[in-house]
């Protein structure tokens, strides 16, 4: 356990010599995550933020369907070419938080978390395998437990021949993970901490994202309740978006796209592998019709990965030499 530390500054006597000025508590490290949106030139406080949020994540989706069915022609909900409609409904939503941050914060798009960074696109895919092993995870449990089977779903386009069609898709899924990354853990997150402490705008934040899935059995909100606190605690850590848009995107391409489950209760008419519930399987272990994050083994991955994440969060980077200059660390 490591022992308490007092921060002394030094100030300068006519003399020259350095003379303590007093002891002062050393402030607590705050995440650059958060400190970014000290840019805007207007703050809003979290009480309009959060609505506005809201709204525009509705509102952004609707305009954005609609936009899509224009262009796409109203396909149905079993045409490959559907989920190309969530690159209008996400895209528009995106755009819209990027005009309210930019014309009525007053700030630079980027503070919502998307640092300068060449390792940027890196952290993405980083972050897409890293989802994408979390899911095989919880699929894997399922298909050792019988819970879940393959040939157990159908899909327009399956199989080898699905795989040109899939390249397409890992962009739609970058996107959707990245726009509600960014509504969620970049924006909300943000404007909570400013004015409630931290642990606060967490948990807040998480179970405002868990009930606009607008699913309310037990085991739902709670996995979504928990993806949402593991992903606030990697980007806090992470003091950028990047790689938990690529997790949040690999997750769900993986699901959906791969293993062929539903997303959050939303099917895919293509996929490379026909998994689903098994016949004698129960909505409780297999997830049912909503997909992993409906099932005790998403729980269990879910959990094991907020746990680890917490405990890199809270670890405190052990200091070398004075955090200033003019400053010396003394031990107690």
């Amino acid at each position: 356990m490591s022992t308490p530390t007092a921060t002394v500054r030094l100030t300068e006597t006519a003399s020259g010599s350095a003379q303590p000025a007093g002891p002062r508590r050393t402030p607590r490290p705050s995440s650059g995550l958060l400190s970014m949106a000290g840019e805007a030139r207007r703050k809003i406080p979290w009480w309009i933020a959060w609505p506005v949020s809201l709204l525009i994540m509705v509102g952004g989706g609707l305009v954005g369907t609609q936009i899509g069915n224009i262009v796409l022609g109203s396909p149905g909900d079993g045409s490959p070419l559907a989920q190309y409609g969530e690159v209008f409904s996400f895209g528009v939503t995106l755009l819209a938080l990027f005009f309210w941050v930019r014309v009525v914060e007053g700030r630079r798009i980027r503070t919502l978390g998307f640092t300068p960074s060449k390792g940027g696109l890196k952290k993405i895919g980083l972050g897409f395998l890293l989802g994408g092993a979390m899911m095989g995870a919880g699929v894997g449990v399922g298909l050792l437990t019988g819970q879940l089977s393959f040939g157990a779903s159908t899909h327009a386009v399956t199989g080898w021949g699905s795989l040109l069609a899939l390249l397409p898709l890992v962009l739609v899924f970058i996107l959707q993970g990245t726009t509600e990354e960014t509504l969620t853990r970049g924006y909300m997150l943000q404007s909570g901490a400013r004015s409630m402490p931290l642990w606060l705008a967490i948990i807040a934040s998480s179970v405002i994202f868990a009930l606009v899935h607008l699913s309310f059995e037990p085991i739902i909100l709670t996995n979504i309740i928990l993806y949402a606190v593991f992903a606030c605690l990697v980007a806090l850590k992470q003091n950028s978006l990047w790689l938990i848009a690529g997790l949040h995107a690999g997750w769900n391409f993986f699901q959906g796209n791969i293993f062929g489950l539903p997303v959050s209760g939303h099917g895919y008419a293509t996929s490379l592998l026909s998994v689903g519930p098994s016949a004698h399987s129960t909505d409780m272990l297999s997830g049912g019709t909503f997909g992993v994050e409906g099932s005790v083994f998403g729980t269990l991955v879910l959990g094991a990965a907020t746990l680890i994440a917490l405990t890199v969060f809270l670890r405190r980077p052990r200091r070398k030499g004075a955090d200033r200059p003019g400053e010396v660390m003394i031990e107690n």
